[in-house]
């Protein structure tokens, strides 16, 4: 739809990239560790406590920046449409 409005397409394409990053980052360093979590039972911390909560971690920082990049492209491209 936008091809026709070159400054405005690569923003967006640039948005829905870092959009599908974002959601890959969730599904490498998020997920196992999700994964590890719910096997998780109550008593004393596992050993592997500190290797997991940190990729949890920064597996959602990492997310949250993607997002937050795709947003900060999404707006100037939204903004670029010509509206004749």
């Amino acid at each position: 739809m936008l091809r026709d409005e070159p400054p405005a397409f690569w923003f967006v394409l640039a948005a829905t990239l870092l959009y599908a990053l974002a959601l890959a980052l969730w599904f490498l360093p998020v997920k196992p560790a999700n994964d590890a979590l719910a096997t998780w039972v109550h008593g004393p911390i596992p050993d592997n406590f500190e290797a997991t909560r940190l990729r949890w971690e920064t597996g959602h920082m990492a997310v949250t920046a993607a997002k937050a990049l795709g947003f900060i492209s999404l707006c100037p491209g939204l903004l670029a449409i010509r509206r004749d």
